[in-house]
């Protein structure tokens, strides 16, 4: 809202700007569920560029929850790549209201699954307005959980990307994250750039 404005006898213009920090395109880190996790000014400018990323195709319709199995078939990928985006198609809808109540997400044994089995996966990117579908609260929740717990037997806890715009990019060759810096901030709104070729 503005704050000052030349046209109004001020010197300058200005505003304030007052926002949720999971509001658009934005990165949660593992604070966001894990009071002890990382919080997204943790993390250095380098841990936010991913040079080896895919985007998978996983078309999902309303409410429906992204399985393993939906994802098995070309997880030979996965093997080399530091950043998985999930292509759901699901972003058509942005600006409806279905879009935040009807999302499509992620079940949670699928993201112990990618942890488990491919350590070097430090991101996963969504285009839904986030990995937990509203009509699956529960597994939402554990889901992002088990994306940011710590433990011996899975890779670094994850960095989520909710409520990407992903059906335009091609030939991606890096993606390149550029949080708010604001401290102790949990997750925040964030710029994505995207590197092709």
């Amino acid at each position: 809202m503005p704050y000052s404005r030349i046209a109004n006898g001020d010197s300058s213009n200005s505003a304030v700007i007052s926002v949720h920090n999971h509001t658009g395109t934005h990165v949660d880190a593992p604070k966001h569920f894990i009071d002890e996790g990382r919080s997204i000014s943790d993390y250095s400018p380098d841990e936010l560029i991913f040079r080896n990323p895919l985007i998978a195709d996983c078309p999902k319709g309303e409410a429906a929850l992204i399985m393993p199995g939906d994802l098995q078939h070309f997880s030979h990928l996965f093997q080399s790549r530091d950043c998985l985006l999930l292509h759901t198609g699901f972003t058509k809808f942005r600006g409806e209201e279905k879009y935040r109540i009807h999302n499509p997400g992620i079940a949670p044994e699928t993201i112990l699954w990618i942890r488990k089995e491919y350590p070097n996966i430090r991101c996963i990117g969504i285009d839904s307005i986030s990995i937990s579908s509203f009509q699956h609260r529960n597994s939402g929740r554990e889901a992002h959980k088990l994306a940011f717990v710590k433990k011996n037997d899975l890779g670094e806890p994850l960095l989520i990307i909710e409520d990407m715009k992903l059906d335009i990019i091609k030939n991606l060759i890096e993606v390149i994250v550029i949080p708010w810096q604001v401290q102790e901030l949990d997750s925040a709104p964030c710029s994505v750039l995207a590197v092709v070729i």
